[in-house]
């Protein structure tokens, strides 16, 4: 799940047209991203590791749990754009981390690039991590508008559940 709260900068702009300061500042989000995807799995596996302890300890009163984590990008300070009595937020992503495997899609070493096979496309020899993908591809946002990410937030939402019968 994703939403997008600050107006796009309404870009079209292709990625062969990027500049080369652009494309580079573009495979360090990805770095960065995939780095960040790294630390949430290590923390997922962690936390999800907690939650199934407490549901198989017969004398708790957990019997289920929901594992999520959200991912918020925000503007830069120095965005045109950028008003401290507003949340500046470019997307968010939600993935849930219950039943991920972080060996396919979040967390894992699997090239999301989607452009690998266009033979083409300036960025087709790249490896690209699962959150930089959904960014271009998911969010319905412009190069223009990631490049204007500043920072990312990350967010784990467990909640511990129990369902109790009435007869």
């Amino acid at each position: 799940m994703f939403r997008n709260v600050v107006k796009s900068m309404g870009c079209d702009v292709k990625a062969e047209d990027l500049t080369r300061e652009q494309r580079e500042a573009l495979a360090q989000l990805n770095l960065t991203l995939a780095r960040t995807e790294c630390n949430i799995k290590t923390q997922g596996q962690q936390l999800r590791a907690e939650c199934q302890n407490k549901i198989a300890d017969d004398s708790n009163f957990i019997s289920d749990y929901e594992l999520d984590v959200i991912i918020t990008f925000w503007l830069k300070e120095s965005d045109s754009d950028f008003d401290e009595e507003r949340d500046n937020i470019v997307a968010v992503l939600n993935e849930s981390i219950k039943h991920n495997n972080f060996t396919t899609h979040l967390g894992g070493n699997n090239n999301h690039n989607e452009f690998q096979n266009w033979q083409w496309h300036p960025m087709r020899s790249e490896q690209h991590c699962w959150l930089y993908h959904c960014l271009y591809d998911h969010c319905d946002i412009s190069w223009i508008d990631i490049l204007r990410i500043g920072q990312v937030w990350v967010e784990f939402d467990c909640r511990l559940q129990n369902c109790i019968e009435i007869e």
